[in-house]
């Protein structure tokens, strides 16, 4: 099977051989061992991210109610900022995160 890296490296690589000639070497052979159908396996990750890439192509993401009570305020100058809750969601979100790769602590 020839995967196309041209945009990449700028030439072609066979995935059974993987030289940078490998494409120009067995195109036009056919591989005895190759079955008549190729599979993917995902990760949960690449899943999870397909249907998250589905969920926020299938609807807006803004919510423009909320843009326009919060531009309202503004206006009205009546707009609060609670300092205290942004920093407890900017905590609630750093306990979420992954640690870093190669982090000891």
């Amino acid at each position: 099977m020839t995967i196309d890296l041209r945009a990449l490296t700028g030439r072609a690589v066979d995935s059974a051989v993987g030289g940078p000639n490998a494409a120009r070497k067995t195109e036009g052979k056919k591989n005895p061992q190759q079955t008549a159908s190729d599979s993917v396996a995902l990760t949960d990750m690449a899943s999870r991210l397909m249907e998250a890439e589905q969920a926020l192509g299938s609807g807006s993401v803004v919510d423009m109610a909320l843009v326009s009570r919060v531009a309202q305020a503004l206006q009205e100058g009546s707009y609060e900022i609670d300092a205290e809750r942004i920093a407890e969601k900017i905590l609630e979100l750093e306990s979420r995160l992954p640690a870093e790769v190669g982090d000891d602590g």
